[in-house]
């Protein structure tokens, strides 16, 4: 896959989800002012209803109570009743109702501007004005509601809901009483919303809320692609390195021992018996390494199917990794190193596969020959305790920076190395290593200061405890 169409498909994606995601913000605050608003005014019409409806409340109290005013239905009434022959005159009727009315308006007048306020509200009637005006509005009742004097201060009614008399002065939704009167009396009507019912998101929290799980899903989707693009990437940068490695491995050893061959054979070159075993050792060498390359493959080939056969039986481990330091004795002698032994273990008899345990020694062993600068120093030791034997194997070499050190185990993985070049191979030792651990119940760890050497501790089970885990499962 190409890096730059790579990095262009990335922008790409990432500008329509933001896209996207600034889409949905524009349109959910869009619903959120409109809602504002709409509640706003769906208030604000239940409340001009209470006022006007208190207001003819008190309007037709008068009418009734007042004599201009019974005098003036009384006359209405009496000249609903006449027919038009029998009316005196009509201009006398209309000169009759003037009056009465001028002098209901006087007696209305003269009430507002001496009557106290608590006088002219009736709290039962108010309440009972309330819930139904807010219910013929579809809206939820108040919490709570009061009347205050235009300095703000609350007037006193049976209906009150005490302590809220702050939340009530800072409420919003507010209309004047009495506001038809002649002189303004500055007496308003406060009321009180839920915090749940007078948020916009009310109702809507559905919606809002499948718009978030579409949105949440599309960019967990996107980064799980897009996590997806950047390791195929590197597994394909991985295994381009691996093709090529193991062609300038396989080629090495081929040439070398054609070359070896030929020199043996051809009669033109003179050969001592001396340079005969020189060329009968480097066959042997190179015979050697490509018996390792092929392990590798096969190391690779069985970690790819998941299935790892092991022929477990007890194992001496102290007697084993004595027989991988015989063998790895020319390898370490090679970069004049040595490797010495602590094998402190009480108990070092386990059960377990003889041959992966040793490849996974000898990987152990040659990496600590690969990944050093200076002649390789290795320290095998071992300790156990009541439920597990403890393979320890330190190096001197250029150790793990921790930033790496996690990333080890993963196969095809390679730790860049610096300046060291000559550090062959696929990324497939420490992989195994795991693998065969794993397999024995077992742990691996490490411990790795750069430029001080690491430590990898095996910790394998015995026996009863690997039986009593089974058993318990």
């Amino acid at each position: 896959m190409d890096r730059r169409w790579m990095r262009g498909a990335i922008v790409v994606i990432v500008v329509a989800l933001v896209g996207l995601m600034a889409l949905q913000a524009w349109w959910i605050n869009g619903i959120l002012q409109a809602r504002t608003q709409q509640l706003k005014e769906t208030v604000g019409n239940a409340l001009l209803a209470i006022s006007d409806r208190l207001e003819r409340e008190e309007r037709w109290e008068v009418l009734r109570s007042n004599a201009s005013g019974q005098r003036l239905m009384l006359r209405l009434d009496t000249l609903r009743g006449q027919q038009p022959a029998e009316l005196r005159s009509p201009i006398q009727a209309e000169e009759d109702i003037n009056e009465l009315v001028g002098d209901l308006v006087r007696d209305i007048l003269r009430a507002e501007t001496g009557q106290d306020i608590r006088a002219r509200l009736r709290p039962a009637l108010l309440d009972s004005l309330i819930g139904a005006a807010f219910a013929a509005q579809g809206l939820a009742r108040p919490i709570a509601y009061g009347v205050f004097s235009k300095d703000g201060v609350r007037i006193p009614l049976e209906t009150d809901v005490p302590g809220l008399d702050t939340a009530l002065v800072r409420s919003p939704y507010r209309v004047r009483l009495f506001r038809h009167d002649l002189v303004d009396n500055g007496t308003d009507l406060h009321v009180l919303l839920s915090d749940e019912h007078a948020s916009p998101w009310y109702g809507i929290g559905l919606q809002l809320s499948i718009a978030a799980l579409f949105i949440a899903l599309i960019v967990a989707v996107f980064v799980a692609a897009l996590r997806i693009i950047v390791r195929q990437k590197r597994i394909s940068d991985i295994r381009n390195d691996l093709v090529n490695n193991l062609t300038h491995e396989l080629k090495t050893p081929i040439s070398t021992i054609g070359l070896a061959c030929e020199a043996i054979v051809d009669p033109s070159i003179p050969r001592t018996e001396e340079q005969v075993r020189s060329y009968v050792g480097m066959i042997r060498d190179e015979n050697k390494r490509l018996g390792a390359l092929v392990e590798n493959v096969l190391q690779s080939a069985v970690l790819d199917s998941g299935h790892m056969m092991l022929k477990v039986v007890e194992l001496d481990m102290h007697a084993l990794i004595h027989d991988v330091i015989r063998s790895s004795t020319i390898l370490v002698s090679r970069r004049s190193g040595r490797i010495v032994t602590e094998l402190a273990a009480e108990i070092h008899h386990v059960q377990g596969d003889r041959i992966h345990l040793t490849n996974l020694l000898y990987n152990l062993i040659d990496n600590a020959v690969k990944y050093t600068r200076s002649e390789p120093e290795i320290r095998i030791s071992t300790r156990s305790n009541a439920t597990h034997l403890t393979i320890s194997v330190t190096d001197n070499g250029i150790g793990i920076a921790p930033s790496e050190q996690r990333k080890i185990f993963d196969r095809l993985y390679r730790v860049p190395t610096g300046n060291i070049h000559n550090a062959k191979g696929f990324g497939l030792g420490l992989s195994y290593v795991r693998t065969v651990v794993e397999r024995h119940h077992g742990r691996i760890t490490l411990n790795s200061t750069p430029g001080q050497g690491s430590t990898f501790h095996i910790q394998l089970p015995f026996e009863h405890v690997v039986t009593r885990e089974a058993a318990s499962r």
